[in-house]
């Protein structure tokens, strides 16, 4: 979706969830695969990191400052650009999470062809494919990677996988505004396949997957960020599994939310970009620590002339991770996103008749993605 003005200040990002169960271990890990790219057009042949050190200071600028003159005060010792690269992202939001980089030329990447979507990776060793239908790739980074070029902002290690899914519940429109846009087309996505992470592999199967795919797109990231998903419901007044059930949320766009439900065929969607009226409320806080540890808390509350919902999701902290993006304008500014995918909780949803409030669903949550991220502005 980089066209136009987007390819000299614009970023594009596919993201693929998924949980897994370790074959060795059982433990239940979240996935997260991630193929990014920002301002192509900067720098087509080579990556261009922004938080790579760049000496800005001339021979007089040093000279200045070794002197001890009032214009060492004002002089920066690093000059400030914007990025341009292609990125897999890939790891886990889990306990022990962690992020894996691995960065390419805009140039090389091959993409909106009959055989795949996106490809990335110059060589069969390092090439990262994403299809309509399945999945695969390798990213490595060593310990010496990171000594020589901190710039990565990522953890050590290795990351695998070779999956196929099938979307089965996707949500549209998209949301579009001029600075960001958000596509839901995969709210309920089935995986299978397997996951190697640091030598230890992990089995992903379609029933417990939990899957979820999306794409966002634009000038810049939302923030602040918010965002809450799952497909792994039961009714808490049938007590039966919702096999054919989702929902999403996501923002904040232009101080709304998009909340997204489908409940066994019944689509009911309040999209942030539309000229419906609804109230939304929403916070993200931290919870007073109990036998289970800290936890965060979100709670999101939306009210129109016809429906009520309300989500209350809590997630462990230690379970939660923060993910590091450089932001496509420059200056060293990243969009920090904790996540976690262990979260647990309830959703409402009522339907208005006059003054009387009449339930339509009550569920639990389980195996929610929740997410929450802002800029952090660099350091002058």
């Amino acid at each position: 979706m980089l066209r136009g003005a987007l390819r000299k200040n614009g970023f594009d990002r596919w993201r693929l969830v998924m949980n897994g169960f370790g074959e060795a271990t059982g433990e239940e890990c979240t996935f997260f695969i991630e193929f990014y790219m920002v301002n192509p057009l900067i720098s087509p042949s080579e990556c261009v990191l922004g938080f790579k050190s760049r000496m800005r200071a001339t021979t007089a600028d040093l000279q200045a400052a070794l002197a001890g003159t009032e214009s060492e005060k004002s002089m920066l010792s690093e000059a400030l650009v914007q990025p341009s690269f292609a990125m897999v992202k890939v790891g886990c939001l889990s306990k022990n999470g962690r992020q894996l980089n691995a960065f390419f030329p805009c140039s090389s990447v091959r993409m909106d062809t009959p055989d795949y979507l996106i490809r990335m990776g110059s060589t069969d060793a390092d090439t990262c494919i994403l299809t309509d239908t399945a999945t695969l790739g390798s990213v490595t980074v060593t310990r010496a990677d990171l000594l020589e070029r901190p710039e990565l902002m990522c953890n050590a290690g290795s990351f695998s996988w070779n999956l196929h899914y099938t979307i089965a519940e996707s949500f549209f429109p998209n949301y579009n505004d001029k600075n960001c846009h958000w596509s839901c087309f995969g709210a309920r996505t089935s995986y299978s396949g397997t996951i190697v992470m640091d030598g230890e592999k992990y089995s992903v199967s379609a029933k417990t997957s939990y899957g979820y795919f999306d794409k966002n797109w634009g000038h810049s990231f939302a923030a602040p960020f918010l965002h809450l998903s799952s497909c792994n419901l039961t009714s808490n007044i049938s007590g039966k599994k919702l096999m054919s059930s989702c929902f999403a949320v996501q923002g904040e766009y232009n101080r709304r939310l998009s909340i997204l439900t489908s409940f066994e065929g019944a689509m009911k969607e309040f999209h942030a970009g539309s000229h419906r009226k609804f109230d939304v409320h929403y916070e993200c806080t931290e919870m007073p620590p109990d036998d289970d540890g800290v936890k965060l808390h979100w709670s999101v509350s939306m009210n129109d002339r016809k429906n009520l919902v309300d989500i209350d999701i809590c997630c462990p902290t230690e379970s939660m991770f923060v993910r590091d993006y450089e932001c496509p304008e420059g200056g060293r500014r990243v969009m920090k996103v904790l996540g976690g995918g262990s979260g647990v909780g309830e959703l409402k949803f009522y339907h208005r008749i006059k003054k009387n409030l009449e339930l339509i669903e009550d569920v639990h949550v389980a195996n929610c993605l929740c997410e929450f991220g802002n800029i952090e502005l660099p350091e002058l």
